[in-house]
């Protein structure tokens, strides 16, 4: 589509524009193949206006609501490029599923350092637990008693490399380890729970994982950073994304993942 031209910088957005492009997708490709600065405005730029609408609470032309759906698909071409498939997944999915719930790889958690260190605390409290005959079939990482037991000692952020290996938040959440980019672009924080039953080799556990695919307000100021090629980072307000749901062009939803594990 010919580019009338650049919708100016700038907070104003009294009017409606006619020169949203509805090709997004086609235009991130020319800055990442071509480093096009002409094509990386008019995708800022356009964000910046949207930013402007939404903030004032406006309604959204049908150009502008197939713009966002657009770019929300976008990064799911993105992301599988990068070879982050579940950013890639969850992103479409928000724009196209209509709120239903999605499963995702249970590797992308499974294989992850602060996933894995976590595993093993929680199964020391819980052979502690058997071996006291309490209680021990269902477990979170936001239970009071395991954030107070010294299995916990080893997650917290004092003893551990934050950008290696993660850490456990005072809430029970899992910070996941910054240099894990596929996890971390998918769900950078999160509960692992799991179900535990004895058999007569020893125990089976369920972990699961069940986050929501949600957008903090304008009034947070939260940022995301889209790189799209060397020195050219969109940045998308993450109270546009949530504003998206308001103005019926994506739905929150929850999404799971789950593994199975025999151990002693």
């Amino acid at each position: 589509m010919p580019i009338k031209k650049l919708i100016s910088t700038g907070n104003s957005c009294l009017e409606d524009r006619e020169d949203i492009t509805s090709a997004p997708l086609w235009h991130i490709g020319k800055v990442a193949v071509l480093e096009s600065q002409e094509s990386f405005n008019l995708l800022q730029n356009t964000i910046d206006y949207l930013t402007c609408k939404g903030k004032s609470s406006r309604t959204f032309t049908d150009n502008e609501k197939e713009f966002m759906k657009e770019l929300f698909e976008a990064l799911w071409w993105g992301g599988k490029y990068h070879g982050f498939d579940e950013a890639a997944k969850l992103a479409n999915h928000y724009v196209n599923g209509k709120g239903k719930i999605l499963t995702i790889n249970s590797e992308v958690y499974s294989k992850s350092a602060i996933v894995s260190d976590a595993m093993l605390a929680m199964k020391g409290y819980i052979s502690e637990l058997h071996s006291n005959k309490k209680p021990f079939v269902e477990l979170k990482t936001n239970n009071p008693h395991f954030l107070r037991s010294v299995h916990v000692k080893q997650l917290k952020r004092g003893s551990r490399n934050v950008n290696r290996q993660g850490y456990i938040l005072n809430n029970g959440a899992l910070l996941v380890e910054q240099s894990n980019q596929r996890l971390k672009n998918a769900d950078h924080r999160f509960y692992l729970g799991v179900n535990t039953k004895k058999t007569s080799g020893g125990f089976v556990s369920r972990w699961k994982v069940e986050s929501l695919y949600d957008f903090e307000h304008f009034s947070k100021g939260h940022i995301t950073d889209i790189p799209l090629a060397k020195g050219f980072v969109l940045k998308l307000p993450d109270g546009l994304s949530q504003y998206l749901t308001d103005i019926s062009v994506a739905k929150v939803f929850t999404y799971t993942s789950q593994w199975q594990e025999n151990w002693k």
